[in-house]
């Protein structure tokens, strides 16, 4: 499923989740605990096959995992109270008649908990998917103090995925202090502001101390989707002009991207991390 129906997927989920439960318990009479157990398995055993063919990645899988988990399960707990008085009533021979059911003004805040919550959760991983256009940061955010806009920034020379593997790490501090040491300089990026699904120019300049051009490099670069690793991808940029490597690329998603360019010269490896913004399409 797609980010962008993220809120979607959760409503439609929590009122299939309702509407089941209720035809459980009041159509079919079941008992709480039963038709919240029934309905958990139905919504799940539909939902995870679903997933399963199009993974939207773990964090928003959890979200829906747990949303349909505990619909059910909340359900279960308010409606149990009128089972037990309906069981204590039989048992002491009571002859009142067992009231209808009310929805009472605990249950409907716990209902209206659950709404609320699904609504702020959905915004925040749809935010961190797909990140906020411009016309949202100017609404909720407040301006730069530079009054510029930033579309892409190379904030250092960070590797991507030392943290990943201990062992790794001692090189990777060597690497860092023989790659600073070496003063070479990556300067340069995207010759136009990219737009999803538009071939863009992404052109990067290496030299050294002294401005002279680093030749004959391999140069990589890796774009990485926040939160949902399907949409990575890596271009080989060539060496367009001595010290020049850059390549057309497309990107499938808008937002905010991870970027990690590696240049390999001989046995000197030159490795910046950093994120880029990737407008809509019109």
């Amino acid at each position: 499923m797609e980010n962008q129906s993220l809120l979607l997927t959760l409503t439609l989920g929590t009122v299939i989740s309702f509407v089941l439960f209720f035809v459980f318990y009041a159509g079919l009479k079941l008992s709480s605990k039963l038709s919240a157990l029934l309905t958990i398995l139905a919504v799940e055993i539909v939902y995870i096959p679903l997933v399963a063919f199009n993974w939207p990645g773990l964090d928003v899988f959890a979200i829906h995992f747990a949303f349909f988990t505990m619909v059910p399960y909340g359900l279960g707990m308010i409606t149990s109270q009128r089972d037990t008085q309906q069981r204590y009533d039989q048992r002491h021979g009571t002859d009142k008649p067992v009231a209808k059911w009310r929805f009472h003004w605990a249950p409907a805040t716990i209902v209206g908990f659950f709404i609320v919550l699904a609504c702020v959760d959905g915004l925040i991983i749809t935010l961190a998917n797909k990140g906020a256009d411009a016309s949202f940061m100017q609404r909720f955010l407040p301006e730069p103090r530079s009054g510029n806009t930033a579309v892409s920034a190379f904030p250092g020379v960070v590797s991507h995925d030392f943290k990943e593997k201990y062992d790794q790490f001692n090189s990777y501090i060597n690497q860092l202090k023989v790659q600073n040491d070496r003063g070479w300089k990556l300067t340069e990026g995207w010759k136009a502001k990219p737009i999803v699904g538009q071939d863009t120019l992404f052109e990067v300049a290496l030299a050294d101390r002294d401005g002279k051009p680093i030749t004959q490099g391999q140069a990589t670069i890796h774009f990485l989707r926040p939160a949902n690793q399907k949409f990575d991808q890596q271009v080989q940029l060539l060496e367009t002009a001595p010290g020049h490597y850059g390549n057309q690329i497309k990107l499938s998603e808008p937002g905010l991207w991870q970027i990690v360019i590696k240049i390999q010269q001989d046995t000197n490896l030159h490795e910046v991390k950093g994120t880029t913004w990737v407008q809509p399409a019109s």
